[in-house]
Formats: structure tokens, C-alpha cells, sequence
């Protein structure tokens, strides 16, 4: 009996940090030797798999973000046969993708693995436009997601203007902080919140301001009515905070955001978008950009990119179907709650 043949059809697919190998059957093998690799040129042997109709092996939590290449050979008591192509993988934690694997899941849905139409680069880039669409679209539908630990401004009586966070000038979440980690770099506002006052700090919501309405809101900016509303208005000018009128000194601003997201750069690179399932989206949308470039119909993937954004939205429901988790301005106070003393028709309160 000869040596078995060199196997073909090996394919790599990684699941919750798991990176699971299968291959075509080769009949004369009663086993395969699978090796591993962790830059593609030297093999380790990693297990003996015996063979079976569907030949495949689980490498469990080979440890993620590291490129890992995989070749196979079949035994038989011949001996070794010819190890298979190598396959490529990055192992990624529950519900996270690496870029190489979002890559090739959209080259997949798009039909184009083996196209060079277009690059690698361009794949790329169209992954990191999608990503942030996704995140735009949880950021708005949970109102709550991936919101950074918060960080504060000490007004000082002049100034009206002031910086958002930029990965380096919020040292200990301080604007202006000398000490400390620096807070993550800002992308989107989610809250701002103004403190009654400098030794032991209730918080009131800031209200964005209309630019139109913008000379509204005049001093005394201190003042507050008995439901604990401020004149203070803020609105996002660039990468600095407005405030109207000019916030009286040693009153502290609180500020929630959202930071931007890690960039994906090199193919063992990580998403943290954190939910199983929602990277479909990037996929699709991904693939939908390339196929715009050869102006391809791109109606069918247009149609399940409405369905995922459709599905993201609704889960936010899915969470507490007693009272949805969502952000209100409005303090729920039954003191100021019509009925106990409140004011008709509205919820007072803060």
C-alpha cells in the first residue's frame, strides 16, 4: 500500500476562541497528522486525529488575537502521506471577529475570495467604515453601549469652551488631570450633567441648546427653579464642549461619551463591539462596498443589511420586557409625579 495521497479541501473556521480544521477524506488513511504553526514556515506536530467520514479536529483555546497556520497530512501503515496547503486563522474571543476573519466573511458574502478587484487595503477600510456604522447604530438603539467611565470639568468662571477627551488630556478622567490614566478619546456624547454644588455633588442634566435659540439663556446661570432646572445649555462645537452662559467658577461639568473604537490595523487585530451576531452587519455592509466598486447588483444584500439593522434595534427591547433600558432626562420623582403633589400632565421632576 502506498502512502495516502495529500489531502485537500482544508479549511479553518474559528468560534469563541475555538479554531475548528476540516478537510476531504482521504480513503487509505486510518489517521492524520495535524500540525500547527504560529508563522507559517515551521510546524509543530499538535494531535493525531483517527479517521473518520467527516474528518476534522477542534483546536480548544489555542489563545487569541495570534495568527496560527494549520496543514494536515494523512497516515497510514504506510506511513505519512503529503502535508495539505496551510490554512490560516486567528482565534477570537466569544462574539468578536479578527480583521482577517471579517475580511474573509466578507469576501465570502460577496462572492469575491479570489478576486484581486479589490485589495486587501480596500477591504480593510471598508471593514472599519462598517464597524462604525454598527456602533452608531448600538449607540443609538441602546443609548447605554460602551459608555466610558465618566469624566469632569471644573469650570473657572471665564471660560465657555472647553476640550473633549482625546486620549491624553483627561488624566485621572480630569480635564486638565496631572495624574492618573488618561481617558479614552472621545467619539460621541451621551450625557452632560451639571453639579448643584463643589462639596458634596447632586447632579442636574444639561439640555443641549438649539443654535437658534442660542441667547436664551441668561444669567444667573447658578439659579435653579425647585424642580432643579439650570439656564446652563451646552451644544458640541468640533472637538471642544459649549457653554451658555458662561459657567460660574468651581462648578463641575460630568460628561458620558462614548469612545472611539480600536482601529483594526493588522489581521490579528480584535473588534470589541462585544455582541454575538451584530458583526453579520459589517460583513454585509462591507461586501456591499466592494460590490458598489464593480457596480454589481447589490440589491439582495442591501435587503438583510435593513433585517440586521431591524434586529439590532428591536433586542434593545429584548433586555428587561418590563421596562425598557433607556436613557431619560426626566427624573421619575412620585413627589413631583401628578397625584402626589406634582404638576398635571407631565412627570416634573428632574
Amino acid at each position: 500500500m502506498a502512502v495516502p495521497s495529500q489531502i485537500t479541501g482544508l479549511v479553518a473556521q474559528q468560534s469563541d476562541g475555538n479554531i475548528l480544521l476540516m478537510w476531504n477524506i482521504e480513503s487509505t488513511s486510518t489517521s492524520y497528522q495535524i500540525q500547527r504553526s504560529t508563522d507559517g514556515i515551521t510546524f509543530t506536530n499538535l494531535a493525531t486525529a483517527t479517521a473518520s467520514a467527516a474528518p476534522q479536529y477542534v483546536d480548544s483555546f489555542p489563545g487569541v488575537g495570534i495568527a496560527y497556520w494549520y496543514q494536515v497530512a494523512g497516515i497510514n501503515g504506510s506511513g505519512t502521506g503529503a502535508f495539505s496547503s496551510s490554512v490560516f486563522m486567528v482565534a477570537s474571543p466569544p462574539g468578536e471577529m479578527s480583521l482577517y476573519e471579517l475580511r474573509l466573511r466578507s469576501k465570502q458574502t460577496a462572492d469575491r475570495v479570489n478576486s484581486k478587484f479589490v485589495t486587501d487595503e480596500e477591504w480593510n477600510e471598508n471593514i472599519r467604515l462598517s464597524l462604525y456604522e454598527l456602533y452608531d447604530i448600538m449607540i443609538t438603539s441602546y443609548e447605554d453601549f460602551n459608555i466610558a467611565p465618566p469624566v469632569f470639568i471644573n469650570t473657572n468662571g471665564t471660560t465657555f469652551q472647553y476640550d473633549l477627551p482625546d486620549g491624553t488630556n483627561y488624566k485621572g478622567a480630569v480635564l486638565g488631570g496631572s495624574t492618573g490614566t488618561p481617558s479614552p478619546a472621545f467619539y460621541k456624547l451621551s450625557g452632560v450633567d451639571l453639579g448643584v454644588n463643589t462639596s458634596n455633588n447632586a447632579w442636574v442634566t444639561v439640555n443641549s441648546y438649539n443654535w437658534i435659540d442660542r441667547n436664551n439663556y441668561v444669567y444667573p446661570n447658578s439659579t435653579s427653579t425647585i424642580y432643579g432646572v439650570y439656564n446652563m445649555r451646552y451644544r458640541m462645537m468640533g472637538r471642544k464642549l459649549n457653554f451658555i452662559p458662561i459657567p460660574a467658577g468651581n462648578q463641575q461639568v460630568r460628561l458620558w461619551y462614548a469612545p472611539v473604537l480600536p482601529q483594526l490595523l493588522s489581521d490579528t487585530d480584535l473588534t470589541t463591539i462585544g455582541y454575538s451576531g451584530w458583526l453579520r452587519y459589517v460583513i454585509v455592509r462591507a461586501a456591499i462596498y466592494a460590490l458598489n466598486k464593480e457596480e454589481s447588483d447589490v440589491t439582495k444584500l442591501e435587503n438583510e443589511l435593513i433585517f440586521l439593522k431591524q434586529r439590532i434595534e428591536q433586542a434593545t427591547q429584548n433586555r428587561d420586557q418590563g421596562q425598557a433600558e433607556t436613557i431619560s432626562n426626566t427624573r421619575k420623582d412620585s413627589m413631583f409625579h401628578p397625584g402626589f403633589g406634582g404638576v398635571n400632565g407631565s412627570n416634573a421632576g428632574w
